[in-house]
């Protein structure tokens, strides 16, 4: 006997819907519904806070360190640095380049002596590749312009200017320690490592470079005198606590390479082209010049860590909808209980036992379906709020500035969720569908 897919899914909404006399198997079955929803739309909130972090201390790190950075292996620098540029930019995807210096010295002031990590830049071609001018709460990113210093030789003043690009003097200002009479060079402090030197715009501090010398009384350090020109945030605490910024030409003369950088910055068209730009900036080194690394691979370790987390709670979460699987298993052996004469006249009027089966498992995907639809509206609600009407988090901004919680929903984690759920739901009907489609239809009305 054929059966009309239509009346097993009335036979299976009949049996669900809500009636008198039957007050505790409505109940049980309103808590599966509410089971479901709870655990569909804690995995969509907490998931979704989780992008929303991982999403923040992204840009905060890119924001910084561009998409791909080309690094060189060697003391002295990449060779041939300036054609190496020009063949990065005509490689498709790529948007901006910017070639700096980098190394780590020593930052002395009246607040203390820290080492950090000095940059020396073009700020024109770093505001293309990152968001250093963006981040500035002191001063300007101008002050490193090589023109902010011109035409104040041997420390005299620029007219209006003080020979320091219009920052005003101070008081410990004198000779600098390496340079004779020049004037001191601009330096940009993250906003930590300026609170760990107390210092300000406008305040001396002493540069010491790992590159030593020989002097009347031995080796001793390349020095040079700077000036606090303007302080950043960019909201991650590890480069603020440890990235100070100078001018290129005064990076290359405290680190005695002359026209020479070790590292070129490049700004992708989308953080998704970084790996294959990286690779085929990898491709240029006929040698062992210089190595290519996106913005992934850099932060292997966290990002692997954060998507981790985020396996891990989802897992935890997806047993909330197994807690939820056994309230349908119970509803649906007490709905089989009940029915039980029913089934055993549809079974005697030649209703087959895969009819039976099908419309107990179209209870359970109807549970799973309505439980669902309330979780992800219950859910995506939630998201909204968070996201509309920012919540503080406690204690929060001491490591990444992330004062707030953050939210991204991606439809990936909807899909998963959503699909784990109705499995969930349809395999806990199993069960009580095969126990209803083996009743044996004359014991089943044998006393009535």
């Amino acid at each position: 006997m054929s059966v009309n897919p239509g009346l097993e899914a009335a036979l299976a909404a009949q049996h669900l819907a809500p009636k008198r006399g039957r007050g505790f198997i409505n109940l049980i079955g309103l808590i599966a519904v509410l089971g479901v929803a709870v655990s569909v739309a804690g995995v969509i909130i907490v998931v979704s806070v989780m992008n929303g972090f991982r999403r923040d201390i992204r840009d905060r790190i890119v924001g910084t360190n561009a998409d791909v950075l080309v690094n060189a292996y060697g003391k002295r620098g990449i060779p041939d640095w300036r054609r190496l540029c020009v063949r990065i930019r005509a490689v498709d995807g790529v948007v901006a380049v910017s070639p700096y210096w980098q190394g780590q010295i020593m930052l002395k002031s009246r607040g203390g002596v820290t080492g950090v990590v000095a940059q020396g830049i073009d700020p024109v071609q770093q505001v293309s590749v990152g968001g250093l001018a963006r981040d500035m709460v002191k001063g300007s990113l101008d002050a490193l312009s090589p023109a902010a210093q011109a035409g104040a030789p041997n420390g005299a003043a620029a007219a209006g200017t003080g020979g320091t690009g219009g920052l005003p003097p101070f008081a410990d200002e004198g000779p600098g320690p390496d340079e004779g009479g020049a004037p001191p060079s601009p330096v940009l402090l993250g906003s930590e490592l300026a609170g760990q030197l107390d210092v300000g715009v406008g305040d001396g501090v002493d540069l010491f470079s790992p590159v030593f010398r020989p002097t009347a009384v031995g080796l001793m350090p390349r020095m040079d005198k700077g000036r606090v020109a303007g302080i950043f945030r960019t909201g991650y605490y590890e480069y603020d606590s440890s990235l100070a910024y100078l001018r290129l030409a005064d990076a290359q003369r405290l680190f005695d390479a002359p026209d020479a950088v070790n590292t070129i910055a490049v700004r992708t068209r989308s953080l998704a082209d970084a790996p294959r730009v990286a690779s085929a900036i990898q491709a240029m080194d006929n040698g062992d010049s210089f190595w290519a690394a996106d913005w992934q691979r850099m932060n292997e370790n966290l990002f692997k860590a954060l998507a981790m987390e985020k396996m891990i709670m989802f897992l935890i979460l997806g047993c909330m909808v197994l807690v939820s699987a056994v309230n349908i298993v119970s509803t649906l052996v007490m709905v089989v209980m009940e029915k039980q004469k029913q089934i055993g006249i549809l079974r005697g009027l030649g209703f087959p036992q895969g009819g039976i089966l099908r419309v107990f498992l179209l209870e359970g995907l109807y549970i799973g379906l309505a439980g669902g639809a309330l979780g992800f509206a219950l859910g995506l609600s939630v998201c909204w709020i968070i996201a509309t009407f920012p919540i503080r988090i406690p204690g929060g901004g001491s490591v990444y500035y992330i004062d707030n919680l953050p939210v991204q929903v991606m439809g990936s984690d909807l899909a998963v969720a959503g699909s784990v759920a109705f499995l969930t739901c349809l395999l806990a009907a199993v069960y009580p569908a095969l126990r209803a489609a083996r009743l044996d239809p004359v014991e089943a009305i044998r006393y009535e």
